[in-house]
């Protein structure tokens, strides 16, 4: 039962219409007996900048933020955890003793999802990350964190990838970062030597990462598409065609699902309990 002292935490993005979030977030509340609710805010891009200020007038106890959200958000926070500082995004938000701190799950989800799925560790390997936002970021960040020996971030903006790189060179000197063009000519130039391939971009790129010939992939590399509301994600295909083992965003949702519950209750979930929660098989 909703009370006056249930805790609402909330989805606040565009678009959330086809979120699992609010299904899966209302279900871990219930098992775990807390006294919360999680709704779905559909907030227009050009209204982002205002989310930190919106979180501190409803007074919600926490959100999950999607797409432009996780870094225009950024200014309004009072203080940002590492995984935040190093993705330079924020897709967690969560109010501690009144202060808003961020926090970034897309890095450690997917690597997560990508031991627990596909039987890899990031450690050692050499990955290709398209789209350098804030999404983009952190799987570079945890890759790094992981041990990966390289990261190629490619974005249609070179110089945000080039800008992206410098900040985490300065972090994991053990790691290789390079950026370059999200073009055909720009991925050929990579594809090759590269383990993985996660792609993090959404919307115009789309079109871009259909593009790109995955045939100058080697057998056996993991392609990782994040976007586990398309039901058709650019490459699936092609890659499966070409014997590149292919992983769809599914997995590394419900691994950042976890992580978010972790952080909205101090309490733990693993993956699989979310797959029941969620009916999902298959993944």
């Amino acid at each position: 039962m909703i009370t006056g002292s249930t805790r609402v935490f909330g989805l606040l993005g565009h678009p959330v219409r086809h979120s699992l979030s609010p299904a899966m977030h209302n279900e871990l509340f219930r098992r775990a007996r807390v006294d919360a609710i999680y709704v779905a805010f559909d907030v227009s891009p050009a209204r982002a900048g205002a989310v930190a200020d919106a979180i501190r007038t409803l007074a919600l106890s926490g959100v999950n933020l999607p797409g432009p959200v996780t870094e225009r958000v950024l200014p309004g926070l009072d203080a940002l955890s590492e995984s935040a500082r190093l993705a330079g995004a924020v897709n967690v938000v969560v109010r501690e003793e009144g202060a808003l701190v961020g926090h970034n799950t897309d890095g450690e989800g997917y690597v997560r999802a990508l031991v627990e799925e596909m039987g890899v560790a990031p450690q050692g390997r050499r990955a290709i990350v398209l789209g350098a936002g804030g999404t983009g970021r952190a799987v570079a960040a945890a890759l790094a964190t992981h041990g990966a020996v390289g990261v190629h971030l490619l974005n249609r903006t070179e110089a945000r990838a080039e800008r992206a790189c410098q900040a985490l060179a300065a972090t994991f000197p053990g790691t290789r970062f390079s950026a370059g063009p999200l073009t055909a000519a720009g991925f050929a130039a990579h594809a090759p030597a590269a383990d993985l391939v996660v792609n993090c971009t959404s919307g115009e790129a789309v079109v871009t990462v259909a593009t790109l010939d995955v045939r100058a992939l080697a057998r056996g590399a993991v392609w990782t598409d994040a976007n586990y509301w398309m039901s058709e994600p650019p490459q699936l295909v092609a890659c499966a065609a070409h014997g590149v083992r292919i992983q769809r965003g599914i997995g590394m949702l419900m691994h950042q699902g976890a992580l978010s519950f972790g952080l909205f209750t101090a309490k733990t979930v693993d993956a699989d309990t979310i797959r029941g929660v969620l009916d999902i098989g298959g993944w």
